[in-house]
């Protein structure tokens, strides 16, 4: 089976189980696939912080590859409601904001901890911003120190 068609039917079965009448669609880049889930109630697909999208997300990633563990596939999302952009505008601003902090104070500022999903999203906007990063701390208090230039 299509690793695509995979998730999308591994998704579907999680939101019935989760009593989720849900709609999939399917949203392919080079880069990734995104499957966007349309129902009645988006918040409970999100969940509290976005922890239930993570979590579906982790899930899905973790059973469409488990097979495959030699061969790297494209990322597989999980939107709903338009979550995911708004997720990425609100990071982006937060790290616009501390790389101002920076460049104000010549001095390194960490971040709040953050999912590897987030911080992968942080890492690269402020690198185009021009300043460095590094990823700090172990599990739940993994961070980001931005560094100045």
């Amino acid at each position: 089976m299509d690793p695509i068609e995979k998730a999308s039917e591994f998704l579907m079965g999680v939101l019935e189980r989760m009593g989720i009448k849900a709609d999939i669609d399917i949203h392919e880049t080079e880069d990734n696939v995104t499957l966007e889930v349309h129902c009645a109630n988006p918040e409970m697909v999100i969940g509290r912080h976005g922890k239930t999208i993570e979590a579906l997300q982790h899930l899905i990633t973790k059973s469409v590859y488990r097979d495959r563990s030699q061969e790297k596939g494209k990322p597989i999302y999980v939107d709903t409601n338009g979550h995911r952009a708004k997720h990425v505008e609100r990071l982006e601003s937060i790290a616009a904001r501390t790389v101002e902090k920076v460049k104000a104070s010549g001095a390194p500022v960490p971040m709040s901890p953050m999912p590897a999903y987030d911080r992968r999203i942080v890492h690269m906007y402020i690198a185009n911003m021009g300043l460095g990063t590094q990823s700090q701390g172990e599990g739940d208090d993994r961070h980001i120190v931005v560094l100045p230039s």
